[in-house]
């Protein structure tokens, strides 16, 4: 298992003052890439072997959001690595000691020359050591998008502008942000307890993200897509 420390700080907040669950999303991110570069299987490693995991779903559960200034651990740990796919749980512990989110993640291995998924081999997996998975109800790695008479009409379906504020170091836009992106969609009052994220191919540079947002009963679903409506990601809220 890997930890680490944080306080919350004021860019992270929105207006009330607490983190909101894109920003739960990135710290999560983070900390596994603070580990993978920590036991050495970082963005050096990765470039040197042309091989790296890519983010192909999130599931999060958050209790509360953490305020301004408010004291943060944030852990993973892998739990399985089947076939060409890794499995990664998260908590975040405030500073009493209770977990107040939690998130399960499914990551595919892929050779970035060719951009296949390839099996990891045991270098490749040395020092992400396993541990039990957490105790909680594991949604499918696949969304399914809900039927077009559940779809709202938007102030303006102008699309996103993949800038290169959005990159990543594979120049993708990082996973992080479309969870950001997706937040301006959202009802103001919607409270979100529950988030799904599946990527399904990534947007680079100057890529137009066409937005469509479906909602039905406590489910709100914020699609990205190219111009032919293929999804780049599909963003599910409850």
């Amino acid at each position: 298992m890997y930890k680490m420390e944080r306080e919350i700080t004021y860019s992270q907040v929105r207006q009330d003052l607490k983190i909101d669950m894109a920003e739960i999303a990135q710290f999560f991110q983070d900390c596994v890439l603070v580990q993978s570069e920590i036991i050495g299987r970082g963005v050096g490693y990765t470039t040197k072997a042309h091989r790296a995991w890519f983010l192909s779903s999130w599931q999060i559960e958050v209790d509360r959001y953490p305020e301004f200034m408010e004291h943060i651990v944030v852990r993973t740990w892998p739990y399985e690595f089947k076939s060409m796919y890794g499995y990664r749980n998260f908590e975040m512990i405030d500073a009493e000691g209770k977990q107040i989110a939690r998130a399960n993640s499914i990551w595919l291995h892929m050779d970035v020359e060719n951009m296949r998924p390839i099996k990891p081999t045991e270098e490749d997996v040395k020092g992400y050591d396993l541990e039990p998975a957490i105790e909680m109800e594991y949604a499918p790695r696949k969304i399914k998008m809900l039927g077009e008479e559940c779809r709202q009409k938007l102030l303006s379906e102008e699309p996103v502008v993949v800038k290169r504020s959005f990159l990543d170091s594979n120049n993708h836009v990082n996973n992080g942000r479309y969870v950001k992106e997706s937040m301006d969609y959202l009802p103001e009052d919607k409270v979100i307890t529950k988030l799904r994220v599946d990527y399904r191919k990534a947007a680079t540079l100057s890529d137009k993200m066409y937005p469509s947002v479906y909602v039905s009963g406590d489910i709100c679903q914020v699609v990205f897509a190219d111009a032919e409506r293929s999804p780049f990601v599909i963003v599910e809220v409850m």
